[in-house]
């Protein structure tokens, strides 16, 4: 996985050494690039680093947005798929031709999947694409197979809903994998995982969190761990890396290790 890097003076924040590797190992025939950016970057330079990021029909779809926090939520969440998009493209051997960024743009289906649109003119293959964002970060992940991140930031509310995503047996799992966390940052990394999991899913029908059952975490390092999770009449597993990202955040990465496990 080649290091971030940024064409204008926008600063990426990088994933725990950990949290790399460990993708690396577990989804190695994806290809993946990771993006994050911290959104009070987009504070005092939103009009310059549109034109610097965004493909025409972008802008015009920015400027439409009336709420800051959102406008700003989704130009972060577009310029980290285009990051992530450079690097996966530059990690490709003898690259013919690397875009640029105003050459094509990021469309969602109607589940809300984001991917990134044909490029005019151009017969190069897109990677598969997934975005989060959540309170000062934007995050996204490109690779060769379907694949999913989440980003969430550690709220007190998640324990207020935790009925409606972890079961006492997942809970006590939880407990038993992660006592160095506490209980809400454990919590957070279950849901992040779940998300992570649902949106490399999605292809084939978005599954509800508790479709989704935690039977198993694996620790090859201290902050970062592998989440197993089991599906109703599904054989396979599913496989989610996740770890406490800057203290307060949870980051989490899911990709396809097979067609069968999207449908």
């Amino acid at each position: 996985m080649l290091p971030t890097t940024s064409p204008d003076e926008l600063t990426f924040e990088p994933a725990p050494l950990s949290f790399l590797a460990l993708c690396d190992e577990v989804f190695s025939d994806s290809a993946i690039s990771i993006a994050i950016l911290p959104l009070n970057n987009l504070n005092h330079q939103q009009t310059e680093t549109q034109h610097r990021w965004l493909h025409d029909k972008e802008v015009t779809q920015y400027e439409k947005f009336s709420l800051e926090k959102r406008s700003r939520e989704w130009l972060g969440g577009r310029i980290c798929a285009k990051q992530s998009a450079n690097i996966f493209f530059r990690g490709i051997q003898n690259p013919a031709y690397i875009p640029k960024h105003v050459q094509y743009r990021v469309q969602s289906e109607e589940s809300g999947r984001p991917y990134f649109s044909a490029i005019k003119d151009l017969s190069l293959d897109s990677p598969e694409l997934s975005i989060s964002h959540s309170k000062a970060y934007a995050a996204a992940v490109t690779s060769l197979k379907y694949c999913g991140i989440d980003i969430q930031y550690s709220a007190k509310t998640l324990s207020r809903v935790q009925e409606k995503f972890c079961t006492s047996s997942e809970e006590h799992i939880l407990q038993e994998m992660l006592p160095e966390l506490s209980p809400i940052a454990r919590l957070t990394q279950l849901w992040s995982a779940k998300e992570a999991a649902k949106k490399m899913l999605s292809p084939g029908g978005i599954p509800g969190f508790h479709e989704l059952e935690l039977f198993k975490i694996s620790k090859p390092a201290a902050d970062t761990g592998i989440l197993f999770f089991s599906r109703p009449e599904s054989s396979s597993s599913i496989q989610v890396i996740a770890s406490m990202f800057n203290d307060d955040y949870a980051l989490a990465i899911c990709c396809a290790r097979s067609d069968k496990e999207v449908h």
